[in-house]
């Protein structure tokens, strides 16, 4: 009995041993190709878009803030986030089936960029965002869309990434949410490209079927802020 039970250890470890040895065989053979000659070629692609973007922003705007940036692992969270405690921005892979090209993922970098310029001013100013959050927002975008020009990239990207991802929720009007409505985001980055880059209204992005959706949406708002700056550069032409 005792010898069996001996021979039936040995059988056991031998068979972990040989399991154990297949199993890093496997693994070994699955990395040969990957080296960091070609990583990025093969597995870095998205960090290394992300890096090269966020870097483009800083330098052409000459922040003098650091911030960092990560690409966080979660494919079933669509969002990007500015975390107050390191200044980082983390960008979760889940939200990069929804980016389209360059300029967009430029207009959701510089947005974040801008939360974390503001947590540099200290904790009191943090307690002011959270008591004025959808101000806040409305504010990063406005100098998101600052920046992206800046660094090159075309503002029209701001409005077709919005409305992709930027919902409208009932609680609009509640302490609940934290964000505005998609729609009024929207109008505002349009009233803000309006009036400081118009030419970006010429622009080919223009015909983008994200931003065609947010005009379509948006009609009767449009309208009425067209009107409303015709007739203000009227009354401005007849005073000269």
């Amino acid at each position: 009995m005792v010898l069996k039970k001996i021979m039936k250890r040995c059988l056991v470890i031998a068979g972990l041993l040989l399991f154990g040895l297949s199993a890093n065989a496997d693994f070994v053979q699955l990395d040969t190709d990957v080296n960091m000659n070609n990583f990025w070629e093969k597995s870095g692609k998205d960090t290394q878009k992300i890096l090269d973007v966020h870097s483009k922003i800083l330098n052409t705007n000459k922040l003098n803030k650091r911030v960092s940036i990560v690409l966080y692992s979660a494919p079933k969270t669509i969002n990007a986030e500015a975390h107050y405690m390191d200044k980082s921005i983390y960008v979760y892979t889940g939200i990069l089936p929804y980016i389209d090209n360059d300029d967009e993922l430029a207009a959701l970098i510089s947005h974040e960029i801008a939360h974390c310029i503001d947590y540099y001013d200290g904790p009191l100013k943090l307690f002011t965002m959270e008591l004025n959050s959808k101000d806040y927002e409305l504010k990063a975008d406005s100098i998101a869309i600052d920046m992206m020009v800046k660094a090159g990239y075309n503002p029209i990207a701001a409005i077709c990434i919005m409305n992709k991802l930027s919902g409208e929720s009932v609680w609009d009007t509640w302490i609940f949410s934290s964000h505005p409505k998609g729609s009024t985001r929207m109008m505002n980055m349009y009233k803000y490209i309006y009036k400081k880059y118009p030419d970006a209204l010429n622009s080919d992005m223009v015909k983008n079927i994200n931003y065609q959706n947010f005009t379509y949406s948006s009609q009767k708002e449009l309208d009425e802020f067209k009107l409303k700056e015709k007739l203000r550069k009227n009354k401005r032409d007849e005073s000269l």
